[in-house]
């Protein structure tokens, strides 16, 4: 049995090493300090997602992509991708508290590539 017929997730987790301790959706958050003009640059989503995804699994993150900057304000939801294996897994990014110029932000792997 290979790993991807034991479900999306578990191919994901031995993929970048995460432990078997991890749930169905992988969650992270991440401190973005110095956000301007009310949004959090693509660049600096896509860095501090992976930075935060290494920290969680001890591994190097697969590159995220995101299409564009995340809005600083609670609730704001972006969708980015993450490839592995030629698929691609989406990673959603959602605002979850600011504070002045301070963005958390959780960041979600789905269990399941994109059709």
């Amino acid at each position: 049995m290979d790993a991807l017929s034991e479900g999306p997730l578990s191919w994901v987790m031995k993929k970048i090493g995460l432990v078997s301790s991890i749930f169905a959706v992988l969650a992270v958050s991440a401190l973005v300090v110095g956000c301007s003009e009310g949004e959090v640059t693509k660049a600096d989503v896509e860095q501090n997602a992976m930075k935060q995804l290494t920290a969680n699994v001890g591994k190097p993150s697969p590159p995220i992509t995101c299409p564009g900057n995340l809005k600083a304000k609670v609730g704001e939801k972006l969708t980015c991708s993450m490839p592995i294996d030629s698929k691609t897994y989406d990673v959603t990014v959602s605002v979850t508290a600011v504070s002045g110029t301070d963005v958390k932000y959780d960041v979600e792997v789905a269990s399941a590539p994109r059709p």
